[in-house]
C-alpha cells in the first residue's frame, strides 16, 4: 500500500464522478458545491484539533479525510495534481517567509 499517492486516489475519484450521487458519496460531493467546501472545512479543523491533542493516531485518520475531501475539491475545480506539484516546484528554493511577504505587495 505504500505505493498508493495522491495522484492515484486523484485518478480513482475522478472515475467515480460518473456515478450517480445515491450510491457515491465522491459523486453526491461534487454534485453541492457548499456541502463539498463545508466538508473541506470540518476536516481541516478535526486535522488541527487532533495535532494540538498530539493525538498521531486519530491525526493521520482525519488527515486521509482532510485529503480526501480536498481532492474531490479538486476535481470540482478541475485542477489536477501536476497543478499543485507544479506550483509548488515553482516556490522551491524560495523562503516561506520571502513567499509570504511578496503576497502582501
Amino acid at each position: 500500500m505504500a505505493d498508493y499517492n495522491l495522484e492515484k486516489l486523484f485518478n480513482d475519484l475522478s472515475k467515480r464522478t460518473k456515478l450517480d450521487k445515491e450510491i457515491s458519496y465522491t459523486s453526491s460531493l461534487l454534485a453541492n458545491k457548499n456541502f463539498l467546501a463545508k466538508k473541506v472545512g470540518e476536516e481541516s479543523i478535526e486535522v488541527i484539533l487532533e495535532y494540538l491533542n498530539n493525538n498521531k493516531k486519530n491525526l493521520i485518520k482525519e488527515s486521509s479525510d482532510l485529503l480526501y475531501h480536498l481532492i474531490v475539491m479538486w476535481i470540482s475545480a478541475d485542477i489536477k495534481p501536476t497543478d499543485v506539484w507544479n506550483e509548488l516546484q515553482r516556490r522551491k528554493g524560495t523562503s516561506g517567509l520571502n513567499e509570504k511577504k511578496s503576497r502582501l505587495k
